[in-house]
């Protein structure tokens, strides 16, 4: 009974610290989170349909460089934030958010644009079509806020796209040695 009562104190310490963060949740940042979601599973049905069952969960095995994806999420997420550190709390978690979507859409975009062109006049190729659509207007929601929030938007959006994009080069190296290694490993055993 007394570890109940513990864990009790535990989660309304813990509730107490969340409601008391200054981050607030919008309407559009929860719209823009069930959109997100709303791709993401898309994205995962099709991933179930091409490679069956095993790839109906996020298990290690089934992703390519797993690890690599959450460190270019985490570094710059950390990068956007430490670059806001002489704002107010909640002005902070507004631009660095704004940026981290910023940055993950533009990104985003080229992405699904090469992989639909890949794709050719296949079903999954139209799919990616209405994504990019949603994603391309997404886009240029999240730049206008940021540029009315932000004067100093048109120089700092050079420099965060420059380690957006070495943060994503790292990704692509790692993702590039592993499938040059799995074609290594095929090659092999099919000799």
């Amino acid at each position: 009974m007394e570890g109940l009562q513990c864990n009790q104190n535990r989660l309304e310490d813990l509730v107490e610290r969340i409601v008391a963060d200054p981050a607030l949740l919008t309407a559009a940042i929860l719209g823009h989170a069930c959109q997100e979601g709303r791709h993401a599973l898309g994205l995962k049905k099709l991933a179930i349909k091409l490679g069956g069952a095993r790839f109906d969960s996020y298990a290690p095995e089934t992703l390519l460089r797993g690890e690599e994806t959450e460190a270019y999420f985490q570094d710059l997420d950390q990068f956007c934030d430490e670059a806001f550190a002489d704002r107010l709390p909640e002005e902070r978690a507004k631009l660095a958010y704004g940026y981290v979507t910023w940055l993950v859409e533009r990104r985003a975009l080229d992405v699904y644009g090469i992989y639909k062109k890949a794709l050719g006049e296949s079903e999954i190729a139209r799919k990616l079509g209405s994504l990019l659509a949603e994603e391309t207007k997404h886009l240029a929601d999240v730049e206008a806020l940021l540029q009315a929030a932000d004067p100093g938007f048109s120089a700092r959006s050079k420099e965060f796209e420059a380690v957006e994009s070495s943060l994503y080069q790292t990704f692509i190296d790692a993702l590039t040695k592993e499938l040059s290694q799995s074609s290594q490993v095929a090659a092999a055993v099919a000799t």
